[in-house]
């Protein structure tokens, strides 16, 4: 059970919930909603997070075991530390999940040639991110090549497997969500910034700084809010999709509230709740509208 315990960790599963939303967010935009291409897309974006995952934590073990500030987001999984399961595990690990997004990319490439080629650049990116020798988390454009991936890249695989295009309202919750998911992907920076720069990982916080990260954080999410006004007086996006994701309002209060505090796990906390609520609103706002139309 131990082990089962520590794998269950290393994969974070938590985490898969937003490629979930974002994949329905994409795939409800469309005219119509295929079973078949949903199944298969949400197999490769969800195997592709798992590789990400797994990347990860093979490549960061050793960085991993300096953090003092884990949080449930932040610091990796942790599992590795603990010596119940090894890195190689991680790496098996990633291999299987490759070759099971790279059959989806085969399956789904029947549908839409677009959205194959898009999860072979995600899947690429997954690699990429920790692995050598790009390594692209420090580098300084890592957590936007990954925001990118996840915000944009998903939803658009979404649509693409059902065979459709993407509407304007999908491009204007695109443009909202990227800067969203950056200014996450720099809060979980936050707790571990003396632990990787003690490791020598100059992940981007690190390279700015931490006072320069706040208010990078914080940059990111106005200009997130600006897109959702702006893509509302402009007709692109739905008024409904602005009003359900009003919600989102709250955690990214806390978030920027608490960000120049110790309080990490709050601070993770919010920037999650920050995602998960805008997207899920701008979700119910879509299906609620009649899709992307």
């Amino acid at each position: 059970m131990r082990t089962l315990w520590a794998f269950i960790r290393l994969a974070r599963p938590h985490f898969l919930v937003g490629g979930v939303l974002l994949f329905a967010l994409g795939a409800v935009s469309a005219a119509a909603v295929d079973r078949f291409g949903y199944i298969v897309g949400q197999v490769l974006v969800t195997a592709t997070q798992l590789t990400a995952h797994f990347v990860n934590e093979y490549a960061d073990a050793d960085a991993d075991r300096r953090v003092v500030n884990r949080t449930l987001f932040s610091g990796g999984s942790g599992a590795l530390a603990g010596g119940v399961i090894g890195r190689e595990l991680a790496l098996r690990s990633a291999l299987f999940t490759t070759v099971l997004v790279l059959t989806a990319i085969g399956v789904i490439a029947t549908v839409s040639v677009g959205a194959a080629l898009l999860g072979g650049l995600a899947l690429a990116v997954s690699w990429a991110y920790s692995a050598p020798p790009l390594r692209l988390l420090g580098t300084g454009w890592g957590e936007a090549a990954t925001s990118v991936v996840v915000a944009g890249l998903v939803p658009l695989v979404g649509v693409l497997s059902q065979g459709s295009s993407p509407p304007p309202a999908l491009w204007w919750s695109i443009a909202a969500l990227v800067p969203i998911h950056l200014a996450m992907i720099v809060a979980f920076e936050l707790p571990d910034l003396e632990s990787d720069a003690a490791a020598g990982k100059r992940v981007l916080a690190v390279r700015i700084g931490k006072l320069a990260a706040t208010r990078l954080i914080g940059g990111l999410v106005f200009m997130a809010a600006v897109v959702v006004v702006l893509g509302i007086v402009a007709g692109g996006m739905p008024a409904a999709a602005g009003r359900w994701s009003l919600p989102g309002v709250g955690p990214a209060t806390i978030l920027l509230a608490s960000m120049r505090s110790s309080r990490y796990h709050l601070l993770t906390a919010a920037a999650v709740g920050t995602l998960v609520a805008t997207a899920t609103g701008l979700l119910v706002g879509a299906l609620s509208s009649g899709s992307g139309t």
